[in-house]
């Protein structure tokens, strides 16, 4: 079963981390993006996005790092 990944974080190291592990495993159309505060241009958060097998390796490594479900921190 394949599903989608919609997560935050504001860790950069681990957001890039996990960029390329799913990148590594085979999921698509990885999407890392960053967010900023409309006002003040200041860092917020990144926010990772993709699609892979309900079976992956990227999205148990998600449990183990700083990743939120929403952007709500």
């Amino acid at each position: 079963m394949i599903v989608s990944v919609d997560v935050y974080s504001q860790d950069i190291d681990a957001s890039l981390a996990a960029f390329k592990k799913a990148l590594d495993t085979g999921a698509k159309d990885v999407c890392l993006t960053s967010n900023h505060d409309w006002d003040t241009k200041e860092f917020m958060s990144l926010n990772l996005r993709f699609e892979a097998d309900h079976k992956n390796e990227a999205l148990a490594s998600l449990d183990d790092g700083p990743f939120q479900k929403d952007s709500e921190f």
